[in-house]
């Protein structure tokens, strides 16, 4: 989008249900949304399902999003992403095939540096693959917690988990990516 009058505009042609107007908004943030999508999915095809319906609730739910005298494109785009983010828990929370369990060990002092220490450097291919070759519940938590920024607390409320569970989760997932990461990076080592 390049101004945010233009934008303005082509959303309340959307919250008239104006097919051209969502055409035109569908193709400015479809990439980015995808990517959001890739890494809450195991596959391509889970992702544009997910892209899919995802864009059936931004345009169901559009008339809710209030243009204000502060408006850019930046707060169109975080809200379309909180859309997607949440569609996609949705699709996780509905299709959970996991039972996730509470654990209630008390994991402190994770040091992250730790973890990740390597001296290979990953192709955004290759973290992609291996963020989706996570469990999906780990791989959701992951997602929330280190790319999305949610507080654990802040995921455990919308996954109805407790926040030591979160923890354990993410531990679990973090270290789940590193193992998948060293075989990368050892394989390219040889």
């Amino acid at each position: 989008m390049e101004r945010n009058e233009d934008l303005i505009d082509l959303i309340n042609l959307c919250k008239q249900n104006d097919s051209i107007a969502q055409q035109r908004i569908f193709k400015c943030y479809k990439n980015k949304l995808f990517a959001l999508c890739l890494r809450y999915s195991k596959s391509s095809s889970e992702a544009e399902d997910m892209l899919m319906e995802g864009w059936m609730r931004i345009f169901k739910f559009i008339d809710n999003f209030e243009i204000n005298e502060d408006f850019n494109s930046f707060v169109f785009e975080a809200w379309i992403k909180k859309v997607m983010i949440n569609n996609s828990i949705n699709m996780y929370r509905t299709s959970k095939k996991y039972n996730m369990n509470e654990v209630s060990i008390e994991i402190s002092n994770i040091n992250t540096q730790q973890i990740f220490e390597t001296d290979y450097m990953f192709s955004e291919e290759e973290l992609i693959s291996c963020v989706q070759e996570l469990p999906k519940a780990l791989r959701i938590i992951f997602n929330m917690s280190a790319i999305d920024e949610y507080s654990n607390k802040e995921i455990s409320q919308e996954l109805n988990m407790t926040p030591n569970s979160v923890k354990s989760n993410l531990y679990k997932a973090r270290k789940a990516l590193k193992e998948n990461l060293d075989k990368i990076a050892n394989k390219e080592l040889r």
